[in-house]
């Protein structure tokens, strides 16, 4: 139930004449909704300004910082994938849509099982890409996770994505 300013303790100490001169016609001020409001515009505004949508220190230029993560145990098999299958990947499916360059480095992953619900533990390699973000790269990125998930029968292929300053 929303009280009137007379009633607000905001307001304690302003003779009921005041609350009636202040809000006229017997309106009354609704103090927790107009809280509420300005709560969620500060933190809109504190949001809009994340260093996202900061500037970038000169010499550099926005871009999209991605991380995707494959596991290398086939699930049918429980074996490794092979080194070569591996390079085969990246010169077929990666490397054509990244030309410009990205990095691979090894990595251990643990994971819980979407169906049995049981926690795995398995060698991984991560992809990361620097480049200016846009739809295209997006596209890019689902094509690559996509293609890894279904030639090696994956659950999941991870992706972490986020704005940085780069320059190369």
């Amino acid at each position: 139930m929303e009280r009137d300013a007379a009633d607000n303790p905001v307001f304690s100490g302003f003779p009921a004449a005041a609350s009636a001169h202040l809000f006229p016609g017997g309106n009354r001020l609704k103090i927790g909704a107009m809280i509420r409001t300005a709560a969620l515009l500060a933190l809109a505004a504190l949001l809009a300004t994340t260093p996202a949508r900061a500037a970038c220190p000169a010499g550099q230029t926005p871009m999209l910082h991605v991380r995707i993560y494959f596991g290398l145990v086939i699930p049918a098999t429980g074996k490794r994938l092979p080194d070569s299958d591996w390079q085969d990947f990246l010169a077929r499916t990666v490397t054509p849509r990244f030309p410009s360059g990205f990095t691979v480095y090894d990595a251990m992953g643990q994971w819980r099982d979407l169906k049995t619900k049981i926690v795995g533990r398995e060698p991984s390699r991560i992809i990361e890409v620097d480049a200016p973000d846009s739809k295209n790269l997006r596209t890019k990125v689902e094509d690559v996770r996509k293609t890894y998930q279904a030639r090696f029968r994956q659950q999941a292929v991870g992706l972490v994505t986020e704005p940085v300053c780069a320059s190369f």
